[in-house]
């Protein structure tokens, strides 16, 4: 798993080496997805992180948020879902690390109690529910 993360952050930065801005004169159908890819990123937020690493069978991970700065979810076992829900202006941070099976996690809403929150869950058959206002 360690080389896989590796070869796709090599990836990103060798593309991202050879992205260049492209001036309006020189667009032809051999360029054109690299132009909309520059409008794209300089209109962005703010970079926000998810990772989502499951290691496993039938494990089910689902992240809604609104406004992300850094969601990090890892599973390790059999049967496991996670459910992260954000709807709330306050940008979720949160570390959930799960070494088990049969287990599910709900959590929905961020707030300032949460923020950075570090959830390590080592047990099997368990049912964890937060609900942040």
């Amino acid at each position: 798993m360690k080389k896989a993360i590796t070869f796709i952050l090599i990836l990103l930065n060798l593309q991202m080496s050879f992205a260049q801005e492209v001036p309006l004169y020189e667009i032809n159908s051999n360029n054109v997805l690299d132009y909309y890819g520059q409008i794209a990123t300089a209109n962005l937020k703010p970079a926000s992180t998810t990772v989502a690493a499951q290691i496993g069978n039938n494990n089910f991970i689902e992240i809604t948020d609104t406004s992300a700065a850094m969601i990090n979810i890892f599973q390790l076992g059999d049967n496991n879902t996670t459910l992260y829900q954000n709807i709330n202006s306050y940008p979720g941070k949160a570390d959930i690390f799960i070494r088990g099976s049969n287990n599910l996690i709900n959590i929905e809403g961020s707030n300032s109690i949460s923020d950075g929150m570090k959830m390590n869950i080592n047990a099997n058959d368990m049912t964890i529910l937060m609900r942040n206002n």
